[in-house]
């Protein structure tokens, strides 16, 4: 998945009636390419609604569906529940049941139906794609303000609690240095970062000096194979990801 920031604009207000300046808004907007090879991806959320630096980004304004087909969804998953958009004939979202292991619910109005920064949704690509890639183009206005994603706790190995979670900035985010997890991760928690027809990337947390979050590899060490972890967990800009819970209750932020 690649990411390109494709234009900034500052917005500029008429002249007024009885002045002689023009005024600035400092307000700026921004679209944001991400370039997808799998059906199934899970983008991040960078921008807030356009003129309102403290409102999320409707379903409806987020994604620019010009380039888009008939049948393509956006999922969001929140409070345990997944709520779905499919595109329709006349390039306009709209809440239609999905049915999972939870219940079955519509995404509901897309125009007052917000994604906010911190938070991710998944892009499901109707009837796949015939070449190398496709993008997306996610529009809205740009913020430095920090961002804080809710992580659901709890479960177990056997039963994990998800939370679909990204970072809102416009470059890869390390996981390990410059965001902060408000609580403690589980040695069981994992990252998963899904791929098509591939294994998710999967990145463990262990504690201790010279710990946080890293990979385990099969690494043949003389006539075995023995699974080595290393440091390490870089997340793409606009790629989201999936936390894992798998014990400790009650619920956790990460603050980017």
């Amino acid at each position: 998945m690649k990411v390109k920031t494709l234009a900034c604009l500052c917005a500029l207000a008429a002249i007024p009636a009885f002045g002689t300046e023009a005024v600035t808004s400092g307000n700026t907007f921004g679209v944001l390419k991400v370039t997808c090879s799998a059906t199934n991806v899970i983008i991040a959320t960078p921008w807030v609604k356009c003129g309102d630096a403290t409102s999320a980004v409707s379903v409806t304004d987020l994604v620019m569906t010009d380039n888009l087909a008939e049948g393509d969804e956006i999922i969001i998953y929140t409070n345990s529940a997944f709520k779905r958009w499919v595109l329709n004939s006349s390039k306009q979202w709209v809440g239609t049941p999905v049915t999972d292991a939870t219940g079955t619910a519509a995404g509901g109005d897309p125009a007052t139906s917000a994604i906010a920064r911190g938070l991710a949704f998944r892009f499901i690509k109707s009837g796949g794609y015939t070449s190398d890639s496709y993008d997306l183009y996610l529009y809205g206005q740009n913020t430095e303000a920090t961002a804080t994603s809710q992580i659901a706790r709890g479960g177990s190995a056997a039963s994990p609690v998800y939370s679909l979670v990204a970072s809102p900035k416009t470059t890869a985010a390390n996981l390990n240095d410059g965001v902060t997890f408000n609580f403690d991760p589980n040695a069981a928690d994992e990252i998963r970062v899904p791929r098509d027809n591939l294994p998710d990337v999967v990145y463990t947390y262990k504690t201790g000096e010279g710990g946080g979050w890293g990979t385990s590899v099969k690494t043949k060490v003389g006539s075995v194979y023995k699974k080595m972890w290393t440091v390490g967990c870089t997340i793409p800009a606009g790629t989201g990801f999936w936390y894992v819970s798998k014990g400790a209750s009650g619920t956790g932020t990460i603050t980017w």
